[in-house]
């Protein structure tokens, strides 16, 4: 029985971790939508601000600076409850926006030859690898081609 026990605590474990896992990214998705309902009110805040100033200003109604100064009052809490919300969201450290693609690309090591691309498909390629991680197409050049414009050369400096 040992071993169905320790196959079972193995999936309890594994169940629990995607459940936290699930739980972060739903509180994370909760605070992104947090921030963009603050930064409509602070963008609706801003056009009254601005509406008053240009009534002010342009119409030459009378409009108390006191009411000004509370309307941008709003404006800096609203900046200051996003900054919390956006500190905690990073405390989550979540990566929702990232492609799986690029996940797996950087779990795997994979990194770019830079200025290598993909004969075929022109992504983003390694010199030491032998096929495109975008298409599948070999890197490799056939032993018969000719030396070409991707070989590195050494020139020396000229002496004038």
């Amino acid at each position: 029985m040992g071993l169905l026990d320790d196959v079972v605590q193995g999936i309890g474990k594994e169940v629990s971790r995607v459940q936290a896992r699930g739980q972060e990214m739903m509180q994370s998705f909760n605070l992104q939508n947090q921030i963009r309902e603050l930064e409509k009110k602070k963008t609706g805040k801003l056009l009254e601000i601005g509406r008053l100033v240009t009534d002010k200003y342009v119409k030459g109604e009378e409009v108390s600076e006191d009411i000004l100064k509370d309307k941008a009052n709003e404006v800096a809490g609203y900046e200051s409850e996003m900054q919390i919300l956006q500190a905690e969201m990073d405390s989550l450290k979540v990566d929702t926006e990232v492609p799986t693609s690029k996940k797996s690309e950087k779990g795997a090591g994979f990194h770019t030859s830079p200025g290598y691309e993909c004969p075929n498909c022109h992504a983003p390629a390694a010199r030491d690898k032998a096929f495109c991680p975008s298409c599948g197409e070999s890197l490799k050049k056939p032993a018969s081609s000719a030396s070409s414009s991707d070989d590195i050369v050494d020139v020396e400096p000229n002496g004038n």
